[in-house]
């Protein structure tokens, strides 16, 4: 058995280091629904107007982003506000929590 100082030995051991996320990072912006019910988020250099909805105006929010998505939740309640896939190649992405409305749909004629 080989003897070391225990400097030596700490310095043979991986070090830990903070967990890796599945998706990279997480950033989290502490805002407010403005006047006209729309968050901004700047992502990547490029800003976004997320439009949560005129009912939501003046709620205190939290905006999670990740690699592959925006979620907005209310601070008081939990509820969440809205849930969005990133898509890079648009400047608009769509809030997965309501109905797409008439677009996209079959056309009628």
């Amino acid at each position: 058995m080989q003897r070391s100082t225990p400097g030596r030995a700490c310095r043979a051991l991986p070090k830990a280091g903070p967990a890796r996320t599945p998706h990279g990072y997480h950033r989290l912006r502490y805002d407010h629904v403005d006047a006209g019910g729309k968050v901004s988020i700047r992502r990547a250099g490029r800003m976004h107007h997320l439009g949560i909805g005129a009912a939501h105006r003046g709620k205190e929010i939290l905006a999670i982003t990740d690699m592959t998505g925006v979620t907005v939740i209310e601070l008081r309640t939990g509820e969440v506000l809205s849930a969005r896939d990133i898509d890079p190649a648009r400047a608009y992405w769509r809030n997965k929590q309501r109905s797409p409305g008439r677009w996209p749909g079959p056309s009628v004629t």
